[in-house]
C-alpha cells in the first residue's frame, strides 16, 4: 500500500518531465530546466524519507535477556554437596506493530538457558501473540499467570530458582494454552485468564484465574483468585499480596490459602521480604517463609526457610551477590540443611 502511494505521487512529477523537455527545446536555460530538476530530486528524497520513517515507527522489536550462573554448597548432617547452578537464565523476543486505531499487536517468545548443563535452548518460558487499544490486552499461548504476577512477583526477590520460598512450592508461575486478558482503570488495574488444553473429558477451562491491584504512592494492594478442577474434586486458592516502598527500604509479603475440597491436603503459603538499598552499590535482602500443609507427619512438607543477601550492583543490568539460606522441615529433620551461593547476573534489552 505504501508502494502506491509514492508511485501515485510520482505520477504528476513523470506526467511534468517531457513539458520540461518542451521548453527546454523551446530555448529555456538550462539554468531552469537544472533547478526544475533539482526540485524534482528534494521531492522524491521527501517522500522516501517519509516512507522510511513510517514503516521505522510502526515497529519495534526488543532483544533481551538474563544470564544467571551460580555456585554453592548444601550442607546437611550427612554431606556436602558443591554444585554449578543456573538461577533461571533466559533469552528472549518481543515485537510490537502499530495497527491503526489506537491498536498495537504484539509478540512474545522467551526460552530457558540451561547453563548448568550444556548450556542448550530449554522449554519455552513465554510464547504469546496479543493484541492491545483502548479495549484493554489479549493474549493467547504461554504466559505468565495472574496468580504470579499479582500475589508472587511483589516477594520474588532472591537470586535462586526456587523463588518466592514459600510460593515456589504451590505454584502456578508460567502456563501454556492459556487465553489472558488485561485492562487498567487508573490506579486498578484488573487481570483474568483462563486454560485450555482441549481434553475431551473436560468441557471447559483447565482453571480460571482472575484477579485485581491497587497501586498508590510507594504501596500496593492485591488479590487474586484461583479455581481449577483436579481429580475428585476442585482445587480453590485465594491469594493476597501488599508493598510498600520507604525511601530505601522495601517490604512486601503474600499468602496464600489453598483449599483442595476438605480432604486432607489443604495448604497455605506466607512469604515476607524487604530490601534496604544500603549506597548506590550494595542492597541487602531478607525473607522468612511458610510452607503449611494438613498431612500426617511421614507425608508432609511443611517447610520453614530463611533467607539472606548481600548484593553489588555494578550497573543497573550487572550484579554479584552472595546468598545464605536456612531450610527446616517441620518433621524429618533430617531433610534440614543450609545453603551458601554466590553468584552473577548480567541483564542486556537491545531496541531495534
Amino acid at each position: 500500500m505504501k508502494n502506491l502511494k509514492l508511485k501515485a505521487a510520482l505520477l504528476p512529477l513523470i506526467v511534468a518531465l517531457p513539458t520540461f523537455a518542451v521548453h527546454a527545446n523551446d530555448g529555456d536555460s538550462k539554468e531552469a530546466l537544472q533547478q526544475q530538476l533539482s526540485q524534482i530530486q528534494v521531492r522524491l528524497a521527501q517522500l522516501e524519507q517519509k516512507k522510511s520513517a513510517s514503516t521505522d515507527s510502526a515497529t519495534s522489536i526488543n532483544v533481551y535477556g538474563s544470564l544467571r550462573p551460580t555456585f554453592g554448597v548444601t550442607s546437611s548432617d550427612d554431606i556436602d554437596s558443591w554444585d554449578v547452578g543456573d538461577a533461571l537464565s533466559r533469552l528472549g523476543l518481543k515485537a510490537e506493530h502499530k495497527l491503526g486505531n489506537g491498536m498495537v499487536g504484539f509478540a512474545k517468545g522467551e526460552f530457558k538457558v540451561q547453563i548448568q548443563g550444556d548450556a542448550r535452548f530449554g522449554d519455552a518460558r513465554k510464547a504469546y501473540v496479543g493484541i492491545k487499544g483502548d479495549f484493554g490486552r489479549v493474549a493467547i499461548g504461554k504466559q505468565t499467570t495472574t496468580q504470579y504476577a499479582l500475589i508472587a512477583d511483589l516477594v520474588d526477590l532472591f537470586n535462586r530458582a526456587a523463588t518466592p520460598l514459600a510460593y515456589d512450592d504451590a505454584s502456578p508461575f508460567r502456563q501454556q494454552e492459556l487465553i489472558s486478558y488485561r485492562k487498567s482503570f487508573g490506579n486498578l488495574s484488573f487481570r483474568a485468564d483462563a486454560q485450555f488444553k482441549g481434553d475431551s473429558a473436560n468441557e471447559g477451562s483447565d482453571f480460571f484465574n482472575v484477579g485485581a491491584k491497587y497501586k498508590g504512592d510507594g504501596f500496593s494492594v492485591a488479590v487474586a483468585y484461583l479455581t481449577k478442577d483436579l481429580a475428585g474434586t476442585d482445587e480453590n486458592t485465594l491469594g493476597f499480596s501488599a508493598s510498600k516502598n520507604l525511601g530505601d527500604f522495601y517490604l512486601a509479603a503474600a499468602y496464600q490459602d489453598i483449599d483442595r475440597g476438605g480432604n486432607g491436603q489443604d495448604i497455605s503459603t506466607l512469604d515476607v521480604v524487604g530490601s534496604y538499598q544500603i549506597n548506590d552499590n550494595y542492597k541487602f535482602k531478607v525473607g522468612v517463609s511458610k510452607y503449611s500443609d494438613d498431612l500426617e507427619s511421614m507425608m508432609s512438607n511443611e517447610i520453614t526457610r530463611i533467607n539472606t543477601t548481600l548484593e553489588w550492583q555494578g550497573s543497573s543490568d550487572y550484579r554479584l551477590f552472595v546468598e545464605y539460606q536456612n531450610n527446616n522441615y517441620a518433621y524429618g529433620s533430617a531433610r534440614d540443611n543450609n545453603q551458601v551461593m554466590v553468584g552473577m547476573r548480567y541483564n542486556f534489552d537491545y531496541k531495534f
